[in-house]
């Protein structure tokens, strides 16, 4: 009997022990269990927040590329515009030099090559232009002596 009496004792003293061990241990468990919490809480309302931010940005992104793509159909239309106005300038005017624009140059003293250069008449036609000018202006002297 006195070994059981012992071993009951022994028992009794180690109970303790290994119930303040387990609530120790426990203790730990929980407190580190909220330490765990509270950081996954902070870390998932910072993720929030960054997530926030992105979905702002994405949203002024978004915006931004909208507004482009009208400023580039708008400027594709007035480009349309602008080649529609000049074909029609360009198929108005005559195909041939303007013989007013030649008849200017003669009076300013043009030559053959210049007529040639700037009003693109052949040499031909730069010989004649200047020919019926002399003839013009030789009629006109003549009518005034």
């Amino acid at each position: 009997m006195l070994e059981l009496v012992s071993s009951w004792a022994l028992g009794a003293s180690v109970h303790p022990l290994l119930l303040i061990t387990t609530a120790s241990i426990a203790i730990l468990g929980c407190s580190m269990a909220i330490f765990n919490a509270r950081v996954l809480l902070k870390q998932k309302r910072q993720q929030e927040l960054v997530n926030r931010r992105l979905h702002e940005d994405m949203a002024s992104l978004s915006k931004s590329a909208i507004g482009m793509g009208q400023k580039v159909l708008e400027t594709e239309r007035r480009l349309a515009e602008v080649l529609k106005k000049q074909f029609a300038i360009l198929n108005s005017q005559p195909e041939h030099p303007s013989y007013d624009q030649a008849s200017r140059l003669i009076a300013m003293g043009a030559t053959e090559n210049d007529l040639v250069s700037s009003c693109g008449f052949s040499h031909s036609e730069a010989e004649l232009l200047l020919s019926l000018n002399r003839k013009r202006q030789g009629n006109f002297e003549s009518a005034v002596h």
